[in-house]
């Protein structure tokens, strides 16, 4: 059972109306895009100092790239088909009809492990009992180029 580090609308949803209200008032009309504009302009920029900020998001990866992948159009089964992802990690991490606080909680996440675990860690637990998740299992996930 997944039950470790699970995003809630609750501790997210006044972030993401915040992230709206401000995304709006700057006349931005796809504030999604723009959040994973955002997540990947950071990931750029950590990789040339050697970093896969993608393996940072852990267990949030699998649906921090679904999201991606279905904005920019590609449809659920083909993003399953290419990646491999169990859909229940997906699921798990993923904030329903919320796709920004579903990405708020999952940036939330890298920060607070990218200050006390070592980069690059692929290896993430899904519970206590020992299940978990290792990242360079996925050979289609998003990569840095390093």
């Amino acid at each position: 059972m997944i039950n470790k580090f699970l995003p809630s609308l609750d501790k997210f949803q006044d972030a993401e109306n915040q992230y709206i209200e401000y995304f709006s008032s700057k006349g931005e009309k796809d504030i999604l895009g723009r959040i994973i504009s955002n997540m990947k302009g950071t990931a750029e920029i950590q990789a040339s100092q050697g970093v896969d900020a993608w393996l940072a998001y852990g267990v949030y990866l699998p649906a921090v790239e679904k999201i991606m992948a279905l904005h920019h159009g590609e449809n659920e089964e083909v993003f399953y088909s290419r990646t491999g992802y169990p859909k229940e990690i997906v699921e798990a991490y993923t904030i329903p009809e919320h796709e920004i606080a579903t990405l708020i909680a999952a940036d939330k996440y890298s920060r607070i492990h990218q200050q006390s675990v070592p980069v690059n860690t692929s290896i993430w637990p899904l519970n206590d009992d020992g299940l978990s998740i290792n990242l360079l299992d996925f050979k289609n996930r998003t990569k840095a180029k390093i």
